[in-house]
């Protein structure tokens, strides 16, 4: 059988950098690979897709096929480099920033939040039931702070 593995990249980035391994190393044993530049590394728009000659052949003749593709991006084009050469040094830091939002936020009584589940950009907490901090009030004071995050339950910060 000719299976074949596709790594969907979406935050490689930010996982090369939590567990200290190159990205070359994280999909090494993968045809193919797609990488979003605007997730985690903040390119306004874009993403790649890596793998074979023949992949990439096929994959071009399959988005034309269906409608994909745009003139003139190498403005976009100019903000994705700019994202991958300086951004992705800035992941660590981000990650710690995270941790330490979640530690602060973990002293709030009436939040559940799992701090050692944070380990990139991303947190994930709920408003216990019958708290005397809601949501809403949550949210609120957090966006007096520059943190702007939904109501949804769980709340996600990135």
């Amino acid at each position: 059988m000719d299976l074949k593995l596709h790594i969907d990249g979406a935050r490689i980035f930010n996982a090369s950098v939590a567990l200290g391994v190159p990205v070359s190393r994280l999909v090494q044993d993968a045809d193919s690979v797609s990488v979003c530049l605007s997730k985690g590394i903040g390119a306004p728009v874009g993403s790649v897709i890596v793998g074979s000659k023949s992949f990439i052949a096929k994959a071009r003749i399959l988005r034309k096929t269906l409608g994909g593709g745009m003139r003139q991006v190498g403005i976009l084009c100019a903000a994705a480099l700019v994202a991958v050469q300086e951004n992705v040094s800035k992941l660590e830091d981000d990650h710690k920033k995270a941790k330490m939002l979640a530690e602060g936020l973990n002293q709030i009584k009436g939040l559940r939040l799992n701090v050692a589940a944070v380990e990139t950009n991303i947190i994930y907490f709920d408003v216990v039931e019958g708290a005397k901090i809601t949501a809403e009030t949550l949210c609120k004071n957090l966006e007096q702070h520059g943190i702007l995050v939904m109501q949804e339950s769980p709340i996600r910060c990135v």
